[in-house]
């Protein structure tokens, strides 16, 4: 579940990000309560399709906001993943929270944060966007960790109804994460058959 601090962490980061030109939305805890399994965390994750040389203003957004970068400088690569790493510390918190921004850099990550929708932040007024549970079910197999494998089988058994089951597939067997996606719908659905992912 996430705590006051994060999400008050989400809606001021979102907020100082809303006039930067690029597509929007967010992955990882947060959107997991967003769709229907709550787990706790610290950080509020964002996924940003930008282009190059809007990098710098994103970054200008959130520091005129509060925000500290945890680099420098500021953007780093990781596995082939852009990541902006910032703390920020909510008025009346102990503490400062995480605010990630990842780089969609993927076709699949762009096509992510172009089909994410509008929903309201858990237990808040703000909208924001977020990504559809079956990309987060295959952002969190590329994640690759025994916890993302659980909160990937989570996502599909909560929103069968929600997910669109030809993309999810699709995108499974181009990201080479077939054995994974068997292994969490027998977690998901015991007992009903694995579908053929050819």
């Amino acid at each position: 579940m996430a705590s006051e601090g994060v999400l008050a962490t989400l809606r001021a980061g979102w907020d100082a990000i809303r006039g930067v030109e690029a597509a929007k939305a967010v992955i990882e805890g947060l959107a997991l309560s967003a769709w229907n399994h709550a787990r706790y965390t610290r950080d509020a994750d964002v996924l940003v399709a930008i282009a190059p040389e809007h990098v710098d203003g994103l970054i200008d957004a959130l520091v005129e906001a509060g925000f500290h970068p945890r680099h420098a400088p500021p953007l780093r690569t990781i596995d082939g993943q852009g990541i902006i790493q910032f703390t920020f510390q909510p008025a009346g918190t102990l503490m400062p929270f995480q605010f990630d921004i990842l780089l969609a850099s993927t076709d699949f990550q762009r096509e992510s944060v172009r089909r994410a929708v509008s929903r309201p932040l858990p237990g808040q007024g703000t909208d924001v966007r977020i990504v559809q549970p079956d990309d987060l079910i295959v952002i969190k197999l590329l994640a690759g960790r025994i916890i993302d494998r659980a909160d990937a089988a989570m996502v599909l058994r909560e929103n069968r109804n929600e997910i669109d089951f030809k993309r999810l597939t699709g995108a499974i067997r181009a990201e080479g994460l077939t054995d994974e996606y068997r292994a969490i719908w027998v977690d998901a659905y015991p007992g009903e058959p694995v579908p053929d992912l050819g």
